[in-house]
Order: structure tokens, then sequence, then C-alpha cells
């Protein structure tokens, strides 16, 4: 039960540290990279872009981890 909680945890831990980064990083990204001189509509484009590709990690990541916790649970390999 404890590896289950564990397991819980990371993927919350994971989900703020990637809503953070989004948040922290990604937002501002047009004022870092580009000194606002790009139109909003290519700043808004990056943005989508990152984010995405971002989440499809997360998805694949949370994927290995939900695959490793059964393989310990079922003693697969």
């Amino acid at each position: 039960m404890s590896s289950l909680f564990l397991l819980i945890g990371v993927i919350w831990f994971t989900l703020l540290a990637i809503s953070a980064f989004l948040v922290i990083f990604i937002a501002p990204i047009d004022i870092v990279i580009f000194n606002n001189r790009t139109d909003l509509y290519i700043t808004s484009i990056v943005q989508a872009t990152i984010a995405i590709l971002i989440v499809l990690m997360l998805i694949a990541f949370l994927n290995y981890l939900k695959k490793l916790y059964i393989q310990k649970k079922l003693h697969i390999e």
C-alpha cells in the first residue's frame, strides 16, 4: 500500500512541478525571448506548442510510471 502512496505522491509532485514550470517560464516567454517585439499570435502559437509538447511528455512519463508500478505489483519483467 505504501508504494501506491509513493506513486500518487510522485504523480502529484510531477503535476505541480510542470504546472509551475508552465506558469513561471512559458507564460512570460514573449518578454524573455522575444523582448515584446513579436506579434501576439506568434507568441501564443509558440507557447501553445511548448505546452502541448510538455503535456505529451507528461503523459509518456505517467504511462511509464504506471507500467513500473504494475510490473512491481504483479512481478512481471
